[in-house]
């Protein structure tokens, strides 16, 4: 996830580092990366990422966010492997709450249902101000320029003329903020849903297609049908589907049976991009 220049990573895989080059991002901007579980296919390429990040001379610190059991993780690989970093890794274990508190945004967890410790996670954006009339502004003697922003800003500024003029009266309602919410292994629970809860973009666990619902629950998993209920119980504005079992050679069954649900359904793809 991208915000204001700022990057967090969610779940590190094996094969992290290339497909970060591959979509162009800056290693600098990283800010965190949250961990949801301690599975194999979400943290196995979180030792040579860090290790990269070592080598390029990074001096600032880095967040490392999971669940209980992700500091002691990190203990032994540097116990064991003799890993050591040249800037400071902060390890912040969470089991629900508040992760990062930014200037416009906070990153938020919760606690799914995929049978051993896992954490879905929330960016979301802080209350933004309503649009900016220009028309009202030209009407009430506001010259173009510098105190626009002001305005914008929440700040009264004075006219030419002398009158004075409050955000207020060239501003719309407040609109929401922007939100991603993330739960890429869990059954269907009251839990993720809540995450979601009126979320731009929901990304979710669909394992596997209705036929193998018994078989997605033994394993902690969701169906594409289960993700565009959860979806549609939370609000949620879009659905991106991800976690989809490689016995699925063609996702679009999968997609077919989420979209009878929710409308509004895409099926994740490696380097795909959404901007909000």
């Amino acid at each position: 996830m991208q915000y204001e220049g700022d990057v967090y990573l969610l779940d590190c895989g094996e094969g992290t580092q290339l497909q970060w080059r591959r979509a162009g991002l800056r290693f600098g901007r990283l800010r965190a990366v949250c961990i949801s579980h301690l599975h194999g296919d979400h943290l196995n390429g979180l030792v040579g990422l860090l290790q990269t990040l070592s080598l390029s001379d990074r001096s600032e610190p880095l967040l490392l966010c999971g669940p209980p059991g992700i500091r002691d993780y990190w203990r032994a690989i540097c116990r064991y492997q003799g890993v050591g970093l040249g800037y400071p890794l902060d390890i912040r274990e969470s089991e629900g709450g508040e992760l990062v508190r930014g200037a416009a945004h906070r990153i938020t967890c919760a606690p799914l249902d995929h049978g051993i410790r896992t954490l879905g996670f929330a960016l979301r954006e802080d209350e933004r101000p309503g649009r900016f009339d220009t028309e009202a502004a030209e009407r009430l003697g506001v010259t173009p320029g510098p105190d626009y922003g002001r305005l914008q800003r929440g700040d009264t500024v004075t006219t030419e003329a002398g009158a004075v003029v409050k955000p207020e009266q060239v501003l719309g309602l407040p609109r929401p903020g922007r939100s991603i919410v993330y739960a890429a292994d869990t059954r269907p629970c009251a839990a993720a849903v809540e995450l979601a809860r009126d979320s731009s973009l929901f990304i979710c666990d669909a394992t596997f297609g209705a036929e193998l619902e018994r078989e997605a629950r033994a394993r902690g998993h969701c169906t594409a049908a289960q993700a565009a209920r959860m979806a549609e119980e939370a609000g949620a504005e879009r659905l991106l589907l991800t976690h989809i079992s490689a016995r699925y050679r063609d996702a679009r069954p999968l997609l077919a049976e989420a979209a009878d649900v929710f409308t509004n359904t895409e099926v994740a793809s490696d380097l795909m991009e959404i901007i909000l």
